[in-house]
């Protein structure tokens, strides 16, 4: 918890190799089928560019289609269908944290075999691990990086544990939200994310 709100990390460097990459679909299809293989672990580099490096590939909206239908039926209690979804929707793209931790929860549910499973694990946690390094939250200057909407919210209440209260969008990129440790439900703190596109 005192992570969220310590002092800011170094920042993430996105430099010449990152633009050279994610400019290069060649390069980062190599890296982004690594990670979506699950099968060896990619190195925090490799997490990286393919997290941050997903906003400059072709077909990249800002949005995750079917993540809304596949929550739907996660809440139904439709456990098939909806890793079937998840399945489908991270051929398309295999970093929305969100649809990792919503597709893990389902192929637990209907007891997928556990190399799905740890497969499925290891990226959300892979992907979880670079965020919590893109900043400390403290600040729009050291916001957590996402990008997706989606992404933020997944990440305050799945990975850090907090009760997310309300929400405020600053200067069009950075987003504030209220949240509220689990253990005292009576103090407010606030979060800060940078929805992160391309420059």
């Amino acid at each position: 918890m005192s992570a969220v709100f310590a002092s800011a990390q170094e920042p993430m460097a996105f430099g010449a190799k990152f633009d050279s990459i994610v400019r290069n679909p060649a390069r980062y299809s190599r890296i982004l089928d690594k990670f979506k293989a699950g099968v060896e672990r990619p190195s925090v580099s490799e997490c990286t560019i393919a997290y941050y490096g997903f906003p400059y590939q072709e077909g990249y909206t800002g949005t995750v289609e079917g993540e809304q239908e596949l929550q739907r039926a996660i809440m139904e209690g439709r456990f098939l269908p909806a890793y079937l979804m998840g399945k489908q929707i991270l051929e398309n793209n295999p970093v929305s944290l969100t649809t990792l931790y919503w597709t893990l929860h389902a192929a637990t549910q209907i007891r997928e075999p556990w190399e799905v499973r740890n497969s499925l694990r290891a990226r959300y946690n892979s992907l979880c691990h670079i965020i919590s390094l893109s900043g400390d939250g403290a600040s729009p200057e050291t916001a957590f990086k996402v990008i997706y909407l989606g992404d933020m919210y997944t990440y305050t209440a799945m990975e850090l544990g907090l009760e997310i209260g309300e929400g405020y969008l600053l200067d069009d990129r950075w987003m504030e939200l209220e949240v509220t440790p689990a253990e005292a439900r009576f103090k407010h703190y606030s979060i800060f994310f940078d929805i992160w596109v391309r420059q």
